[in-house]
């Protein structure tokens, strides 16, 4: 049985690479800094930060996977990118800003696409 070579192409792994520095610095920055974050939104109530940087860590985790070729993480990026999606109509972001959030599941599906038959 001859091994399929995988290359990942040079977009892929440039946006796998920009999700993992964004989704640690902000994991890293919402958990730590929790307050700072929550006094230029004094409306919203400082968990929702708690969770975004969960959500981070979590995305952070995913690409991971990603780069180790597994394709269930593209699935979880869209559930988790839909629950952002009504979290930020909620505080009040405004349907522009929301749907906003919803760029990077599509930019990453849209990249993997073309590789998807590498994906287990």
């Amino acid at each position: 049985m001859k091994k399929i070579e995988k290359k990942r192409g040079a977009l892929l792994t440039i946006w796998l690479v920009i999700m993992l520095i964004v989704n640690f610095s902000w994991a890293v920055y919402s958990l730590l800094f929790n307050s700072t974050i929550a006094s230029f939104y004094p409306n919203v109530p400082s968990w929702i930060f708690y969770i975004y940087g969960l959500v981070s860590l979590a995305n952070f985790i995913l690409v991971i996977f990603l780069f180790m070729w597994k394709k269930w993480p593209l699935f979880i990026f869209c559930g988790i990118s839909i629950i952002v999606f009504i979290i930020n109509l909620m505080i009040g972001l405004g349907i522009l800003g929301s749907i906003f959030g919803l760029a990077g599941p599509i930019i990453l599906y849209l990249l993997m696409k073309s590789k998807w038959d590498l994906f287990k």
